[in-house]
């Protein structure tokens, strides 16, 4: 696994979570996309990470804010957000790397 895969789950995780109602009224019928696991995966990752880094993940990914309202909403600088989820990154990286 790379950054860049990471970084490209995190959109996918936005997205979903952007409509999670549409694709749970979608999974009654069709049946849950395999997306679900990739988010419940993430999800468990998360979970063992720094409370910053929690906090980061919910901000961008699960809440679907963009780095500048998350900042606004934490009252604290567009930067410093960037670097937090830069370190996010990093930390699944490296748990994901661990697990194998």
């Amino acid at each position: 696994m790379t950054i860049q895969e990471v970084r490209g789950d995190l959109r996918t995780i936005r997205y979903y979570y952007s409509k999670q109602k549409e694709f749970e009224k979608a999974a009654e019928t069709v049946g849950t996309n395999k997306i679900a696991e990739t988010v419940e995966r993430y999800n468990q990752a998360v979970t063992n990470a720094p409370l910053k880094l929690y906090e980061v993940y919910v901000g961008l990914y699960v809440h679907n804010n963009t780095q500048e309202a998350f900042a606004f909403d934490s009252d604290c600088c567009t930067e410093y957000i960037r670097r937090l989820n830069k370190e996010l990154c990093v930390f699944l990286l490296n748990y994901f790397k661990g697990e194998n």
